[in-house]
């Protein structure tokens, strides 16, 4: 019975109540992504004028650093007005600080200016050329190794034991000492300790190279390096990964709601409240004072408020069931 409970106080998903550590970010960088995220929720709901005016004023007013993808969103935003000059101009800072068009955006660009399109065509390699040449092509090569090494761990067996763990320890009358429970933990065991070694090369690589950002690395190993560190559940207190995580925030090479999801998982971990309902899908379920203080903090760190939409008449629920609100979220793709 010992031996079981040195274990489980080993157990990264443990009930320890570890108080999880994050930095509140400056005054100049909640304006900002305050500005930018309410662009970005009226180009999604195609309030296109008022977007194009509120991306304008959150660039033109910020000192510092934006991610790639703003400039792109602001790009269609501007091509849908008919600001073609300002599209090129905001496709340029895209592309050159390391933004990728996926293969099913490219047809979004149409310029239909003869001006604006010859000095698209023009300059649209060079923009590319300009942000390959600044990428480490070895790091690269590195990161796509590191998701083939912890392949493995993504298989259903290990994403069952997780679950299947973690419920148990969250339960009074689920039995700790049972073989089900000890052959599933052990693999627990063993995908945290892949990941925490995963997490401390790729921490070596990053006080080197820099953090794994789109002007460095492309975007599929950007992806990659931000999975490896949210696996990271050994840093239960996220003290060791912070300084690093909030240094990428500042600079705009992570999401306030990236950010914020690295926190919440934390606290879930520990068998601790959300700081900021991130991953959470049942905002629904938050209500009163409760949403107001999760929104509290998430202004802290520059993400947008969660809006629950009143459910309207044609979106009456079934009998015998609930209505679930169409959440407002994702505004923030990297």
């Amino acid at each position: 019975m010992k031996k079981t409970l040195s274990i489980l106080c080993l157990f990264a998903f443990s009930l320890t109540n570890a108080q999880t550590k994050y930095s509140t970010t400056s005054e100049d960088f909640n304006n900002f992504h305050s500005t930018i995220s309410s662009a970005e929720r009226m180009f999604k709901n195609d309030s296109l004028l008022q977007a194009f005016a509120y991306y304008g004023t959150a660039f033109e007013n910020y000192k510092g650093g934006v991610n790639p993808s703003h400039y792109f969103k602001a790009t269609l935003c501007a091509l849908k007005i008919k600001e073609e000059f300002k599209a090129l101009h905001f496709l340029e800072k895209a592309i050159i600080n390391g933004y990728e068009i996926d293969s099913n955006k490219t047809s979004l660009i149409v310029f239909n200016n003869q001006n604006t399109n010859n000095e698209y065509k023009a300059n649209i390699g060079k923009w590319t050329e300009i942000r390959d040449a600044g990428r480490n092509a070895n790091w690269q090569n590195e990161l796509y190794k590191a998701k083939e090494d912890g392949k493995k761990y993504t298989t259903s067996t290990y994403k069952t034991a997780v679950e299947f763990c973690t419920n148990c320890l969250k339960s009074k009358t689920c039995s700790k000492t049972t073989p089900d429970y000890l052959s599933k933990y052990k693999l627990v065991k063993e995908k945290i300790k892949a990941d925490s070694i995963a997490a401390a090369k790729l921490l070596i690589s990053i006080q080197q190279l820099g953090f794994p950002n789109m002007k460095l690395v492309d975007k599929r190993a950007c992806e990659i390096a931000r999975n490896i560190l949210l696996n990271n559940d050994a840093d239960r207190k996220n003290e060791r990964l912070d300084n690093v995580l909030f240094k990428a925030l500042n600079d705009g090479y992570i999401s306030p709601l990236f950010y914020a999801t690295i926190i919440d998982r934390r606290n879930l971990m520990n068998g601790l409240a959300p700081e900021f309902y991130e991953p959470i899908t049942g905002y629904e379920k938050t209500i009163g004072k409760d949403l107001m203080i999760a929104n509290n903090k998430r202004k802290t760190i520059g993400l947008y408020s969660i809006i629950l939409p009143k459910t309207t008449a044609k979106e009456k629920p079934l009998p015998g069931t609930k209505a679930v609100p169409t959440i407002e979220n994702n505004l923030y793709d990297y």
